[in-house]
């Protein structure tokens, strides 16, 4: 069922809401990037290996040295030198592609997508402090809220109004 047109002064509303949420995750953004720049300085890897990761985890079905190399911007020797070095840090495996057995499939291991997300997270210390600060009310309104993102996004089998299994209710 599709949802009615809103009315204009709805629209309106969520127009300035929306604008305050923009606002809000630029203050969000300018507050997080510190932790995280401080997070990457001390990273095992070198920003092309990152870069390749970063595009291995985004496809499970992985890419080619040949494909990585283009999507980089370095050459193919260069690229088997960085593929190299990350699985040999156990980040990525190299199997054989199953529509074409000539070419080998590089595919990010579990290591190398705890890695990636690890980067683009925060620690669960820092992002729990401004939470525990949180009234209860605006801690339940947050989940809601996010919740309902992940949803509008399509990535959450969980239906509007209920908890994972380990989280405990309000």
């Amino acid at each position: 069922m599709t949802p009615a047109p809103p009315t204009p002064s709805e629209a309106v509303e969520r127009e300035a809401i929306m604008r305050q949420l923009v606002a809000a995750q630029h203050v969000w953004e300018t507050t997080i990037t510190p932790r995280m720049i401080g997070q990457l300085l001390t990273f095992p890897l070198t920003i092309q290996q990152l870069k390749v990761l970063a595009i291995l985890v985004t496809d499970p079905r992985g890419n080619t040295a040949q494909g990585l190399a283009t999507a980089i911007g370095v050459s193919l020797a260069t690229m088997s030198g960085i593929l190299d070095r990350l699985g040999n840090q156990g980040m990525l495996t190299r199997t054989e592609d199953p529509n074409d057995h000539r070419v080998r499939r590089v595919v990010a291991t579990p290591q190398g997508r705890e890695t990636v997300q690890r980067l683009f997270t925060t620690k669960p210390e820092m992002d729990r402090m401004p939470l525990d600060r949180m009234a209860l009310d605006d801690v339940r309104a947050l989940l809601q809220g996010v919740q309902a993102m992940v949803r509008a996004m399509g990535d959450d089998p969980t239906p509007p109004g209920t908890l994972p299994d380990d989280a405990p209710a309000g």
